[in-house]
């Protein structure tokens, strides 16, 4: 789909840093369709930004433009990654990888084409160059006068650690991520199959359900999330907070 633009970003939005942003996408096609996929990526963490896109890439459109505005280094070369469906335009710091895993790169561009780069202060290269790239990217669909072409094992790539089974039917897990309820996510993807405990923190967990019927406020229990993934819930309630829980709490899941 032409002229389709999905951002990501660690702004927040307390501050002008995602309305200058997505003003500069306008400016440089007017006809850009921008959809906020979230703002609020862990600020300079590249292992949430990957998670998130991993999670949201596949409901978008042929030819949309992911534009990935999370740059903790600022000397990363800029790159634009196209697939079989899709293009990015990130810098070169690995948050693709997770998708690439299932949707894999066809080609790299080193972004060369500063002819459409805006002046401006300070390090925001998100606004001033990428911005830009993927609003002539979106327009146009192709990156070959955008920048200079290169073996695709240039990408940065990194991997979430697996579930290791240490016996059978028992799997040591970690939590990815915490959303904004305080669910935990795990790095396991479902089985076809409820788990009949898990155990976090010295707290073990027996309650399973697909769905929320019948629970009641802070009950633990263990579920699915929209993505597939296992994840504790406490109903009603922060499971992370209840549960001393961060990102890489170690998770014992027993079928």
């Amino acid at each position: 789909m032409e002229n389709l633009i999905a951002v990501m970003s660690d702004y927040g939005l307390k501050d002008t840093y995602v309305g200058t942003l997505k003003a500069t996408l306008y400016m440089n096609n007017p006809e850009a369709q921008v959809v906020d996929i979230t703002h609020y990526v862990r600020p300079f963490d590249i292992v949430d930004a990957a998670i998130k896109l991993k999670w949201s890439y596949k409901y978008f459109p042929p030819g949309t433009v992911f534009l990935i505005a999370v740059d903790p280094d600022p000397s990363a070369e800029l790159l634009i990654i196209s697939t079989e469906k899709y293009y990015i335009v990130t810098p070169n710091n690995g948050i693709p990888s997770l998708m690439l895993e299932e949707e894999p790169a066809d080609s790299a561009y080193v972004i060369t084409a500063d002819h459409y780069f805006i002046e401006g202060k300070g390090n925001f290269r998100g606004r001033n160059q990428l911005a830009p790239i993927a609003a002539q990217l979106a327009k146009f669909q192709s990156p070959f006068y955008l920048g200079d072409n290169r073996d695709l094992s240039i990408i940065k790539r990194f991997r979430i650690p697996s579930p290791k089974e240490i016996a059978p039917g028992k799997f040591e897990c970690i939590v990815i991520d915490i959303d904004g309820f305080g669910n935990l996510i795990l790095n396991m993807e479902s089985t076809g199959q409820l788990p009949s405990k898990v155990t976090i923190n010295g707290v073990k967990i027996t309650n399973a359900s697909e769905n929320f019927k019948k629970s009641k406020k802070g009950e633990f229990f263990v579920s699915i999330n929209p993505e597939g993934h296992y994840q504790i819930i406490s109903y009603m309630a922060s499971a992370a907070r209840l549960l001393k829980a961060n990102r890489g709490t170690k998770v014992m899941v027993e079928f």
